[in-house]
Order: structure tokens, then C-alpha cells, then sequence
């Protein structure tokens, strides 16, 4: 099946959606209320599931020199012993880059597959019948409208579908560092002490991304610029990337948390954040994004009308978002709520982390693409790989 595709959003969602159906024949315009195509964040790490999407549809090899890939991941405690730790290779692989490395790689990809990209064009609702509505009143009608328009999704509002977005008491600062200094070694380490944890890891050329999380209640923890004294009593040894984090300019989110019974209706697709939003705590929500819209565009060149591909897509690889959903919210528990009091409890289940069985439950998402064809719900996307 071919045909026109209007998508709303032109984030990692919306332009990997974009480049795989104008790559099958659709064609295709993305709408973004930006005047220009951009990333708000810092870094971001791709996972195995995000890179055999990439691989697959030939774009990684244009992405991969831009960014860092990791050897090894680390948990460590407040006296700098490893609880955790584990090698990034196989399906575990992880690649750090800047967020906007992606998106200008994204960006190019979709122009040169033909797409139409609309900047400062927003897109307010989407019609089930198949139209999409901008804010000057204009509808656009298509064959399949994708709502790619983030967390709290406008376009997810308007189908009246029961979805909800909200923010979770966790807060994160991110920060880029234009420096090595911290991260000589390739690896991610989390720094954990009572509720609080502070993240390292190179990123890009010459480039580290750190970050520090903590509950949103907590006033000297999430206090900006950083409170170098109550960080340094809680990590000691971290007395340089304390100083770092107190020298830069924090970009500074919530956890958010996206419930969305439904991921279609009618001739309208959810994908992304405004379909499965979840804590950054897997890493997982490009990866997420890579994999369904992947498995989209599969789903609409396989079954003859668009209303049977949707369906066919979200019973077939739902599955592993709505899991690892629920793994990124026992994650941020695990560090926001667990009483101190318990502290050695918490070690010992970080500590089971590394337990395959466990691990592989936990990072279900990581096994990719393979592993969604195992796991299908419909015989007829078992061509996913």
C-alpha cells in the first residue's frame, strides 16, 4: 500500500516515520511549529534496538562518527565500589551522541527521501477520518496522519481517546561539557547515594554529558545553580564533576510518565513520546520510537488498508513498550522512593540487576527487532526483519 502521509512533529518520531514510508513510496509532509528543525537536550544514548533500525535503513553509518560508543556501564556507590557493571557489546551495544547530531542526521535523510518539511507550521488536531488540522485552520487531508507531536501530544488530546500525560516528582539536569576530562575511559558510570544520582559518559567529539536526578522535594538537591556543599557531603569523591556541573548551564526536565490506551484511531498513528512517554531511566525512549515507527511503515506496506495495518501494528509490537514503560518506572522508584532505611535491600537488587534472567526482562527492549518478530501477536508482520 502507498499513499500520502501528513505527520505532526518534527522530532526523532516524526522524521524517522517520515523517511521510512517516503523510502516505501508515500509521500509525505511533516509539519513543525519551530522555525527551524531543532533538539531541545543534551545527550542521548542509543541502544542496539535504536542502531539495527538505523543499520537497517542505512543511515547509521552517516551517524555513528559523530558520536562515542561505550564499552562498559557502571552503578557505583557513594565510596566509588561498583555494584554493577556490564559489557555494552552484542544486543547490549550503546551509542552516546548530541541530540541534535541525531535530528540534523534524521533531517537530512527525510529531504533527500523526498519529504516535505513545514517549519513553523503547527499542528493543533487530527481527524480519525484522515485529516490533519493546523492552527490557522487549514486541514490536510491523508491517507495515514501520524501524531509525532510529544508528551503532552495535542494531536493524542484531540482523539478523545482517554490518554494522559503527567509529570513525575523526579527532576534531571542535564549538562554538556566541552571536555574529556571526566569521561577518559568508554563508559556510562551512575553514581548512586540515597535518593539522588549523578550520570557520566563521553559524548561526541570531546564532549561529555553528565547529569544529576533527585526528588523533586527535595530543595537542596534540585536547586539551581547546583548546592555544591549538599552534593559534595552525598558524593565526596565526584569533587571535580560537582565543580563542572556548578560551571555549566543545566537544562532541566521532569520525568514524565504517558498513558495511551490507544495507539490509533481511524486512519490516525501515535508514535513516540505521545505514545509511550516513560523516565529516561532504560535509555529507551529513541530506541522505542526507532523500533514502532519501523514497524509502522512495515505494518502499512503489508495489509491492504490503513485500518488494518494499524491494528495489525499496535497488537504486534505494543508489547514491548508497554513493558519496558513499567521497567522505567520500577527504575525511577528504585532511586526516588526507596527508604533509606532499607538502603542494603537496594543494593542487593542492584546487584541483581546483573542476573541474566532478570536483566533480560528488564531490557527487553535492547534485543530489538528479532526479538519483536518472536513475540508477534499477528503472523503477517512476521517480515519485521
Amino acid at each position: 500500500m502507498k499513499g500520502h502521509a501528513e505527520i505532526g512533529g518534527a522530532g526523532i518520531a516524526g522524521l524517522s516515520c517520515a523517511i521510512m514510508l517516503a523510502r516505501r513510496g508515500w509521500t509525505v509532509r511533516v509539519h513543525e511549529r519551530s522555525p527551524e528543525i531543532r533538539e531541545i537536550g543534551a545527550g542521548i544514548q542509543l541502544k542496539n534496538n535504536a542502531i539495527e533500525v538505523l543499520e537497517e535503513i542505512g543511515i547509521f553509518d552517516r551517524l555513528a562518527p559523530l558520536g562515542i560508543q561505550l564499552e562498559r556501564g557502571r552503578i557505583r556507590d557513594p565510596q566509588g565500589r561498583i555494584k554493577q557493571e556490564r559489557i555494552l557489546t552484542g544486543k547490549s551495544r550503546v551509542h552516546v551522541f548530541l541530540r541534535q547530531s541525531v535530528i540534523e542526521v534524521l533531517c537530512d535523510a527525510a529531504l533527500e527521501a523526498g519529504v516535505e518539511i513545514l517549519t513553523s507550521s503547527m499542528a493543533v488536531a487530527a481527524d480519525p477520518a484522515g485529516e490533519l488540522v493546523l492552527e490557522n485552520g487549514r486541514r490536510m487531508r491523508a491517507d495515514v496522519v501520524v501524531a509525532a507531536d510529544g508528551a503532552q501530544s495535542k494531536l493524542r488530546a484531540s482523539l478523545d481517546i482517554g490518554g494522559s500525560y503527567r509529570w513525575l516528582p523526579t527532576v534531571v539536569n542535564r549538562y554538556l561539557v566541552p571536555s574529556r576530562e571526566v569521561t577518559p575511559e568508554l563508559v556510562s558510570t551512575e553514581h548512586w547515594s540515597g535518593r539522588c544520582r549523578i550520570g557520566i559518559m563521553p559524548c561526541g567529539d570531546n564532549m561529555s554529558f553528565l547529569f544529576h536526578v533527585s526528588p523533586e522535594w527535595d530543595r537542596a538537591a534540585t536547586r539551581l545553580p547546583i548546592d555544591v556543599e549538599y552534593w559534595s557531603r552525598a558524593y565526596p569523591r565526584l569533587g571535580r564533576e560537582i565543580e563542572l556541573f556548578s560551571q555549566g548551564k543545566a537544562i532541566r526536565h521532569n520525568f514524565v510518565i504517558v498513558r495511551c490506551p490507544h495507539w490509533h484511531k481511524g486512519r490516525v498513528a501515535i508514535i513516540g513520546d505521545a505514545a509511550h512517554g516513560l523516565p529516561p531511566t532504560l535509555g529507551q525512549g529513541a530506541g522505542l520510537t526507532f523500533m514502532n515507527a519501523y514497524a509502522l511503515a512495515i505494518a502499512l506496506d503489508r495489509n491492504p488498508s490503513v485500518q488494518e495495518a494499524l491494528r495489525a501494528w499496535e497488537s504486534s509490537v505494543r508489547f514491548m513498550s508497554d513493558k519496558t514503560q513499567r521497567w522505567a518506572l520500577r527504575y525511577d522508584f528504585l532511586s526516588r522512593q526507596w527508604p533509606e532505611t532499607l538502603g542494603f535491600v537496594r543494593n542487593a537488587i542492584i546487584w541483581a540487576f546483573r542476573l541474566p534472567a532478570l536483566n533480560r526482562r528488564m531490557r527487553i527492549a535492547d534485543h530489538g527487532l528479532k526479538f519483536s518478530e518472536m513475540q508477534s501477536l499477528n503472523r503477517d508482520l512476521k517480515m519485521l526483519v
